[in-house]
């Protein structure tokens, strides 16, 4: 009974008229005469030979590594000295918003990225980089970074932290 039924159903949807399906078509072709462009003819060089003898290994360093005879004798972090609030951040992150002076003392205030202000003098660290101060000036303040130079050493980098108005 259920396959009757089932073959009785799938009878109802046959149908052999496609008159409309190719019309459809035939008015398709009429107004879509267009034509596929060749493809292009491609040019063939001669093969290179890639000869390279005479010129540097593009895997070796450009520059000879020094190799060190006995202990390394250039400037270093000193890894004893206890960390510094300011040394958490990096020194674009950092503001000087201001200066303070009494008597032969002189400070600048760094404001943090959380909003805190920190008022620093003459030989204290802030970035990352293990930055000094070295001088303080009412528009700026100067540091002295040491920055890894790749070869197991350091290397000392000027800085500075402008006011901001």
């Amino acid at each position: 009974m259920l396959i009757i039924s089932s073959l009785m159903i799938l009878s109802g949807c046959v149908n052999n008229d496609m008159s409309d399906l190719q019309g459809y078509v035939q008015k398709t072709k009429a107004t879509y005469k267009g034509k596929v462009k060749h493809l292009p003819e491609f040019i063939t060089h001669p093969p290179y030979a890639y000869n390279a003898r005479d010129i540097r290994d593009p895997f070796k360093p450009v520059v000879d590594i020094e190799v060190f005879s006995g202990p390394y004798r250039g400037p270093r972090p000193d890894e004893a000295r206890p960390r510094e609030p300011l040394e958490d951040f990096s020194l674009d992150s950092l503001r000087m918003v201001g200066t303070l002076a009494q008597k032969e003392s002189e400070w600048i205030l760094i404001k943090d990225p959380d909003g805190l202000l920190h008022r620093v003098s003459i030989g204290h660290y802030m970035g990352k980089n293990y930055g000094r101060v070295t001088a303080i000036n009412e528009e700026y303040v100067l540091l002295l970074e040491l920055v890894s130079d790749g070869k197991g050493g350091w290397e000392e980098r000027k800085a500075s932290i402008a006011l901001k108005e």
